[in-house]
């Protein structure tokens, strides 16, 4: 994210002890000073109908804390909770669930 207020920067995950990732970036406000945030994806994301795939997870955690700071007028917490409506949100268009796209059905 670039624009004359905040600058956002993907600064990589790891992965937890129960399966969840967290993804970690760095972002400088308005005046300046910079801060750094966390955005959990809890495991159930990544299985099962509509899971998200390891691959367009940065993306989605970067567009859901982009919107995130641009409504957030008081302090941007530490860390937050990435969830389906987010996942739903955020996900590229021309992306199907379980992280694959397909072309149409030629069966009769």
């Amino acid at each position: 994210m670039t624009d004359p207020k905040v600058t956002v920067r993907y600064l990589g995950f790891q992965a937890l002890s129960d399966g969840s990732r967290r993804f970690d970036f760095s972002f400088s406000g308005p005046d300046a000073s910079q801060h750094m945030i966390s955005v959990e994806a809890p495991h159930d994301l990544f299985a099962g109908p509509g899971h998200m795939s390891i691959q367009e997870c940065p993306g989605i955690c970067y567009e859901t804390l982009k919107c995130h700071i641009a409504g957030c007028s008081a302090t941007v917490p530490v860390s937050i909770n990435l969830t389906s409506a987010d996942v739903a949100q955020h996900r590229r268009v021309g992306k199907t669930m379980g992280g694959g796209t397909h072309e149409g059905n030629t069966r009769s």
